[in-house]
């Protein structure tokens, strides 16, 4: 390393290291890895990868790597970067206790999930159809025909990978480890930035991340792309789906194709009350010729940007005309947000609310009932939401805003 005019050096051995790197910690956690690092001062000889930055590992300066995993190397300043190591020095420390086991298995079919300790889940196998009615409470997403594990005597389900899920885990996406936790409440998603009802991963102060995003890895094979997408920080990006740039995605070493956080977690397929059939997100740019229309809100179609879409009926959907704002809420449940009481409640074709804010009847999957006593309020979205009460602005504020824009912009045309 250059730039060090002043190191330390033993003249018997020649072995020499800079004043910054004599204190570096020799046994860290990173959050890369599940796994404790060890400090090398050598590697053995062979091709070294850093499976942080994938960039060469000069075997003869050492490295962080995994006494358990033979192949895993880290850089040294990789590892020790504020958003990789939580600064704790492991030497001396024991080693905690493996990973609590997220249920009990009763017998062949019923296990005691800890979200769920009242009553016991029996197994369902895979292939069993629900045609998308039922959620999953952990990621609150429908079950279609993926094996899932449900209440003998209530309607809690679960699918089986999220069963599965570890009770404590590292996640690239914070340094400090995170919990699993049950959905009782509306959280936002640090990583996609949504609102969801389902488990989340927290460190139970700064981040708070759902299972969804939780189970991505740092490196992740997605569809659209051939190669492999690592995910990278401080790197402006585009992004191959919704065609906005950011400094957080999923991108391909060799090119310039990346996918933001939110972007790599959209559904392949999905099912909307407006057409009979699963549909699918298209991002084959082999069939992005033409002029497209979403069938929901009969605007045009940005090409650039992924969609929904059916091969039986050629209909094509924007994704947030598909998902809408409040997808990831459980429908006909109450809970209390910010002294509200709140109800999800899915949209059919007899059933679409005129919205109290913009007064339309959008063709969402969702609607949010405010249970206000006095009269049904329903929200069609989120920018809608945050202009009522429970986005700390009054009604009666948002109704004076717009006369004032209405009487400012009356003025400036009748004077231009």
């Amino acid at each position: 390393m250059a730039g060090d005019r002043s190191p330390y050096s033993c003249q018997q051995c020649y072995f020499m290291i800079h004043q910054s790197c004599i204190d570096l910690p020799e046994i860290i956690n990173v959050n890369r890895h599940e796994h404790r690092l060890s400090r090398r001062l050598h590697l053995s000889l062979g091709s070294w990868v850093c499976r942080f930055c994938h960039k060469n590992v000069d075997w003869s300066y050492g490295a962080y790597s995994c006494s358990i995993c033979p192949n895993y190397v880290i850089h040294s300043k990789c590892a020790i970067r504020s958003d990789v190591w939580d600064k704790l020095e492991l030497k001396g420390i024991p080693e905690e206790p493996g990973d609590i086991e997220p249920f009990k298995v009763i017998d062949e079919n019923l296990i005691c999930h800890f979200s769920h300790k009242e009553h016991y889940l029996q197994f369902n196998e895979e292939g069993i159809i629900s045609g998308g009615s039922i959620r999953c409470e952990a990621c609150v997403l429908p079950i279609y025909s993926q094996a899932f594990y449900s209440c003998v005597q209530c309607n809690f389900i679960l699918h089986k990978t999220r069963a599965n899920l570890s009770r404590k885990k590292r996640h690239f996406f914070h340094n400090k480890p995170l919990t699993l936790i049950c959905g009782d409440k509306i959280e936002h998603c640090e990583m996609c930035e949504t609102y969801s009802q389902g488990f989340k991963y927290t460190d139970f102060k700064y981040c708070s991340i759902d299972v969804k995003c939780a189970m991505l890895s740092e490196s992740i094979i997605h569809e659209s792309h051939p190669c492999t997408l690592y995910y990278i920080t401080n790197t402006y990006i585009k992004c191959a789906s919704c065609n906005e740039g950011g400094c957080r995605s999923f991108s391909c070493d060799d090119c310039s194709f990346g996918l933001h956080e939110r972007c790599a977690v959209l559904p392949k397929t999905i099912q909307h009350w407006y057409d009979e059939h699963l549909i699918f997100l298209c991002y084959n740019k082999n069939k992005r010729g033409g002029e497209y229309w979403c069938d929901i809100c009969e605007e045009q179609i940005d090409t650039m940007i992924w969609f929904y879409t059916c091969d039986s009926c050629c209909v094509t959907f924007h994704t947030e005309c598909v998902l809408g704002d409040f997808s990831r809420f459980m429908p006909g449940r109450i809970v209390t947000h910010r002294n509200w009481r709140i109800k999800a409640m899915q949209t059919s074709p007899g059933f679409l609310p005129r919205c109290y804010i913009c007064h339309t009847q959008r063709a969402v999957p969702f609607v949010l009932n405010l249970c206000n006593p006095q009269n049904n309020v329903f929200i069609c979205s989120l920018e809608c939401l945050v202009r009522t009460r429970l986005g700390r602005t009054s009604f009666r504020e948002v109704v004076y805003f717009i006369l004032y824009r209405f009487v400012l912009n009356s003025y400036l045309r009748n004077n231009e």
